[in-house]
């Protein structure tokens, strides 16, 4: 019997190759522009984002103002409202005060009268109650 034997082949060694600087500087700029356009990718990223819920919040404010002024809008109606109506009730009232009106009080003297005058007064009062 025969036994395969293998050729020992010595381990492959690759060769090493010199790099140039051309290919180097074109790993580099390579390199560079990934970094920069991940970089770039990553802060626009970021500021979609950012501006997306800035938005939100704007729109949150925004609908929170609109229902504070419909509030304040439904409260201004029903300010008028109680005006007119607090107006119309006064002018229920004023119109009874307007057609009674209160004379002034006139300035009575009180005379009096002396005990001559008095008499005369009588005697008079009675000739005349005489006559009728």
């Amino acid at each position: 019997m025969e036994f395969d034997q293998k050729e020992e082949v010595p381990y492959n060694v690759p060769e090493v190759k010199k790099t140039d600087k051309k290919q180097l500087a074109i790993y580099i700029v390579a390199g560079v522009i990934t970094l920069s356009s991940l970089t770039f990718g990553y802060a626009n990223y970021q500021a979609t984002y950012f501006k997306d819920t800035e938005i939100k919040n704007l729109k949150a404010q925004l609908d929170d103002a609109n229902t504070k002024l419909l509030r304040i809008e439904g409260l201004e109606n029903q300010v008028k409202e109680l005006e007119a109506s607090l107006a119309a009730k006064i002018a229920v009232k004023a119109q009874p005060n307007k057609q009674t009106k209160i004379s002034p009080k006139k300035d009575v003297k009180k005379v009096t009268l002396t005990k001559k005058v008095t008499k005369k007064t009588k005697t008079q009062s009675k000739t005349i109650k005489e006559k009728k």
